[in-house]
């Protein structure tokens, strides 16, 4: 398997508005990585629950375009919710990640799936995990395979400064690589993860910040995939709306008259798109 299943977690994965602001002030200059790793501990996005409306725009590489709405829902380290609401908000699919889980209901087809994390990295054979597609969808560095990003982890990224800002590279187990790129402000713009056995590439660059709660988050994310035959898809999703630490209960009921389907059911189903 390759990033064609990190892909499909995406897909299906303040104040209470936001405005947006200039992150390209004076340059910090930041010289040292110490002194580089106290900028981001500082700047790193905090929250314990967050929830946002969606806008999502998806382009596959056969030509086939999908624009809906949906509801972006996160309990920190336990839970990452999305519900797609083509239609007067009402939910067509629901996906959930757990660090255990990855399950989706389809209310149009009526069918279900649930699958094990660990089932769906030893396909993948890489170390991403659940807190690793968390902090892609919140707009923070990690260390693949790792739950949260200490300041005596930072030893396994290489850092340089660039024209622009400062990168981060690390690689896992496996061989994929992951770049992190900032701007001169140590705000992350762009999130990369290259196989370099297939040249396949996962890019999310982050644009257009406001502020949440009096921290800044990108409130436009552009996901884009590139296969070993430069196929490409993007994904698009504007936030708004958004709101963070406010008392939050998450379910996800399955009608008993549902179909179970599998993982790799559904993936074939994408490739026939």
């Amino acid at each position: 398997m390759t990033l064609l299943c990190i892909w499909i977690m995406a897909l299906l994965s303040s104040c209470r508005t936001s405005k947006e602001v200039s992150t390209t002030g004076e340059p910090l200059n930041l010289k040292t990585e110490v002194a580089f790793f106290a900028s981001f501990q500082e700047k790193v996005f905090k929250y314990n629950t967050l929830s946002a409306r969606v806008q999502f725009e998806l382009a596959l590489s056969t030509g086939n375009e999908t624009r809906s709405k949906a509801q972006l829902k996160i309990v920190k380290d336990q839970r990452l919710q999305i519900s797609i609401q083509p239609l007067l908000g009402i939910e067509a699919i629901r996906a959930e990640l757990t660090p255990d889980s990855f399950k989706i209901v389809n209310r149009l087809n009526r069918w279900y799936m649930i699958e094990s994390f660990e089932r769906i990295k030893g396909e993948i054979d890489m170390d991403f995990n659940f807190y690793n597609l968390q902090d892609l969808f919140t707009n923070r560095f990690f260390l693949p395979g790792e739950t949260e990003l200490t300041d005596n982890r930072f030893k396994f990224f290489k850092w340089e400064q660039t024209r622009t800002g400062y990168r981060l590279r690390t690689n896992d187990r496996a061989g994929f690589q992951y770049d992190f790129s900032t701007n001169s402000d140590v705000n992350l713009c762009v999130t990369e993860i290259k196989d370099s056995s297939t040249q396949e590439l996962l890019n999310c660059s982050y644009s257009d910040f406001g502020r949440v709660d009096r921290q800044l988050f990108p409130m436009k994310m552009d996901f884009r995939l590139k296969t070993g035959n430069q196929a490409q898809h993007t994904l698009m999703l504007q936030f708004s709306n958004m709101e963070i630490d406010a008392p939050m209960e998450l379910n996800f009921p399955i009608p008993g008259n549902y179909q179970r389907v599998t993982l790799q059911q559904i993936i074939h189903s994408i490739e026939q798109l």
